[in-house]
């Protein structure tokens, strides 16, 4: 017996299909499904049905004061069943973000800034020391399973008169570990 068959569901080329689902995943998809099922859900006309949606630009580790969004009233709430969030934590309080992240009912995944503390400190490649290679390198080691990638932040007011450098550092950091993806801000100039 399934969990739930949602019935009325277009594809992409209009045909009628039905969704078998059982234990939270999709058991079946088909033109029409007879096994029984413990709810039906028939979709009307208007409505739409699609595989849930990745958000990869968000902001919401929750201890931020300067912005921030919860997962879930971004995440699920609005038919988003993934969040990367963009940087907001560094090697030093990733930690914390993840341990709530795992309270959410949305996927969170993140970004790890090149910053020991993320944006949580704007201009946080103003001071160089605060990227710390081997700290990243650790933390991502930690987390493998939630960080996804690395990110800098390329804006006059992040970066102070470091020009290029924090990039040039990141794209280090992005080769000394296995070339995660890394996510540049590209904002106001210098650098061009």
């Amino acid at each position: 017996m399934l969990d739930l068959v949602i019935r009325n569901g277009r594809t992409i080329t209009g045909e009628i299909v039905a969704i078998g689902i059982k234990d939270g995943k999709i058991k079946q998809i088909a033109p029409v499904i007879d096994e029984a099922a413990a709810e039906e859900m028939i979709l009307a006309e208007h409505q739409y049905l699609s595989a849930g949606w990745i958000d990869d630009h968000v902001h919401c580790y929750e201890e931020m004061s300067l912005y921030y969004d919860y997962p879930d009233q971004i995440g699920v709430e609005k038919g988003v069943t993934t969040v990367i969030d963009a940087g907001t934590t560094g090697a030093e309080n990733i930690q914390r973000f993840y341990e709530l992240a795992q309270a959410a009912k949305t996927n969170v995944y993140a970004l790890l800034n090149i910053s020991k503390w993320g944006i949580v400190e704007q201009d946080e490649l103003a001071d160089l020391s605060k990227v710390k290679a081997e700290l990243i390198a650790n933390t991502l080691r930690e987390l493998p399973e939630f960080i996804v990638g690395i990110k800098a932040r390329m804006s006059k007011t992040v970066i102070g008169d470091n020009g290029i450098t924090p990039l040039e550092l990141a794209k280090k950091i992005q080769a000394e570990n296995q070339r995660l993806p890394l996510m540049v801000h590209v904002g106001s100039a210098p650098p061009e």
